[in-house]
């Protein structure tokens, strides 16, 4: 532990403190877990850029709040409305904050409405809880504001600037003979990250800001210099030009934030490809086309500097595929993890919440917290958390008996409490971060009742009730294992290469303005890191990584060519190469022996073809066949494969 996070945490958990008792002390004790559910949500929140649109996003989150507010008030009048209630609420809550390609965020929301329960408000005391509860959607906004303000802009470069420096590194290794696997992984997690801020910041999830495309561009001239290093020759003109494309990345590395560096830089480019424009290497030109390509973006990213954020482009419309889709209307892998675990959530709080209030449980709230923690979208994982919350119940409860007994002052005893949630941001394995949760909520009501010995038993009775419904609830209703999701990750991925084919046989000379083809790339990423996080849990075959290597050249190769064609489309557009060729390239994703004979008939043509502009396109679409026809062999291996 480094000093730098020693003090990190210590700030943060006394900001933490600082605001919930601020809470309590302008909305009463009453209303004081609503602060901490806020600060849950402020924290979890952070890893999305949510500024772009502030005043609707906090209008969201308001409308949520009061939903849920209104929600658990009415839930009290009778034990049978409490049903209908908990379900549609839970169900809201569960569908609408479970992602395919994001980190989920029902948590604090899911938490927030189980302390609205457990501390019911009467009439007079709901306008003062309501108004609570807009405020803590303002504070998700105002942090938001605070620390993701302009997140591209802060943290863009930098990530541009690691990258070039990895490819540096990268080339030289190469040159010398020596694997560049840790300079890879530096490369796609760089490239990854940047594509999520760009992913989060685009209007009506579809539109990019003109920061967020021209950083786009950029991570895709600088994948596409990276997948190209990999063939180089590393003697005569391949070598030659890769020194000078090391320059050209060195000057990148050190930052490019004036426009005059940054057009001297784009010149020095376009010198370069000039030069080598009849080069008979076409790993040469097409190297250089790519580095013109990132010096172009990296001028314009500066020019830009300083300026307000805008949407590049509201002419072109949406397409259905990118809107919203209501229940049942999307395809099954689209929308199967968030229906299931919305109605396995929604139905164990109803019928948890029912037990409570029919049976008059004084400590039964802890069956609907257990399961809510137990309930979680993949089935294999609750097998493992159903475990360790007995076990930090059990170990929980013990630890308050003892040292409650030791030390029996009010003082000391919220000292200890205090000490335990510091602790919490340190203790991140499940197991042992619950023992704290454990300690800290049965502490807090002994410190006030004096009662300790009552307490533990009871509760651990009804945290074994709750495991009991949870394990019931996730074997037996709609389940989700993570098996399905891979299956459902490797399809959409499919499905998204498909359409970007699609989208370029539909615009086979980039009239549109090419948002559709930004949007399918950063999906193709967002699946990727969806998919290798999923496939953590069970090993990755290597099959399986194979697959993945050629989706992700494909992609990358895929949107090349839309930028050449949106370049140079009108240079070729007589000889009709494109369209003939975008209707084979359809075919290499089904028909693996028809796309072998395609290949051949494309290196023909590039023998035959002295136009430069005709050999670019072709030896682009050469790729593309190449690593379509490659993740179909492996595609079609994978599925010989029992498990994978």
């Amino acid at each position: 532990m480094t000093k730098k996070t020693l003090i990190s945490n210590t700030v943060l958990f006394i900001g933490i403190i600082g605001y919930i008792l601020l809470f309590g002390a302008l909305f009463g004790q009453g209303n004081i877990l609503i602060g901490v559910s806020t600060v849950t949500a402020m924290l979890m929140l952070l890893e999305r850029d949510l500024t772009i649109h502030p005043i609707a996003n906090t209008l969201k989150f308001a409308a949520l709040n009061v939903f849920m507010g209104a929600a658990a008030f009415f839930a009290g009048f009778n034990v049978w409305l409490g049903i209908p209630i908990h379900f549609i609420t839970m169900f809201v809550i569960g569908y609408t904050l479970i992602f395919n390609l994001r980190n989920p965020l029902y948590l604090p929301f899911s938490l927030q409405y189980l302390f609205l329960l457990a501390i019911p408000a009467t009439s007079d005391e709901m306008p003062v809880r309501l108004i609570g509860l807009v405020f803590g959607a303002i504070s998700i906004m105002a942090m938001q504001l605070a620390a993701n303000r302009k997140r591209i802009s802060k943290h863009g470069e930098p990530l541009i600037q690691e990258t070039c420096k990895a490819l540096i590194v990268k080339i030289d290794r190469l040159l010398e003979g020596k694997d560049s696997k840790e300079e890879d992984l530096t490369i796609r997690t760089s490239i990854n990250s940047l594509r999520t801020m760009i992913y989060d910041q685009r209007e009506a999830n579809y539109y990019l800001t003109d920061e967020g495309s021209l950083n786009l561009n950029i991570s895709a001239a600088l994948e596409k210099i990276h997948s190209l290093v990999d063939k180089m020759e590393k003697e005569g003109e391949d070598a030659a030009v890769i020194s000078r494309v090391k320059e050209f990345l060195g000057i990148a590395a050190e930052g490019v934030a004036d426009p005059d560096t940054a057009e001297d830089l784009q010149k020095s480019a376009e010198e370069l490809l000039n030069e080598h424009r009849q080069s008979p290497s076409l790993f040469t030109a097409r190297i250089l086309a790519n580095t013109e390509f990132l010096a172009e973006n990296l001028l314009q990213l500066a020019q830009h500097s300083g300026k307000k954020s805008s949407i590049t482009s509201k002419i072109e419309g949406i397409p259905q595929k990118f809107r919203r889709l209501g229940f049942f209307k999307g395809p099954n892998h689209s929308t199967s993890l968030k229906f299931s675990y919305a109605i396995r959530i929604a139905f164990g709080i109803a019928f948890s919440g029912f037990l409570t209030d029919y049976f008059n449980l004084e400590e039964g709230r802890w069956i609907m917290f257990t399961v809510l923690s137990l309930i979680v979208p993949f089935y294999e994982q609750s097998h493992q958390k159903m475990r360790d919350r007995i076990f930090a119940t059990i170990a929980g409860a013990i630890l308050v008996w003892l040292l409650f007994a030791v030390f029996r002052s009010e003082p000391a005893r919220t000292a200890l409490l205090l000490f335990a949630g510091y602790l919490m941001s340190y203790v991140k394995i499940y197991r042992y971060s619950t023992i704290l949760v454990t300690f800290s909520a049965i502490g807090s009501v002994a410190l006030i009742t004096g009662e300790t010995q009552f307490l533990t038993v009871e509760r651990l009775f009804m945290v074994v009730i709750g495991v009991v419904i949870a394990l019931f609830i996730n074997r037996f209703i709609i389940p989700y294992r993570e098996m399905d999701a891979r299956q459902d990750l490797k399809w959409m991925y499919n499905d998204t290469i498909k359409e970007m084919v699609s989208e370029l046989a539909e615009d086979p000379y980039g009239k549109k303005h090419g948002h559709s083809m930004k949007n399918l790339l950063i999906i193709t990423t967002m699946i990727e890191e969806r998919l290798k996080q999923n496939m953590q849990n069970k090993g990755e075959s290597e099959v399986e990584m194979q697959w993945l290597t050629h989706q992700r050249l494909a992609a990358c190769t895929l949107y090349e060519l839309s930028i050449w064609i949106k370049n140079h489309g009108q240079d070729i557009k007589e000889n009709c190469i494109v369209d003939d060729a975008l209707v084979k390239l359809k075919a290499c994703q089904s028909e693996t022996d028809g796309c072998q004979s395609y290949l051949s008939e494309l290196e023909h043509q590039m023998k035959q073809n002295s136009i430069w502009e005709q050999q670019m396109i072709i030896s682009i679409i050469y790729e593309a066949a190449s690593e379509l026809q490659d993740a179909q062999n492996a595609f079609q291996q994978r599925k010989l494969q029992p498990g994978i």
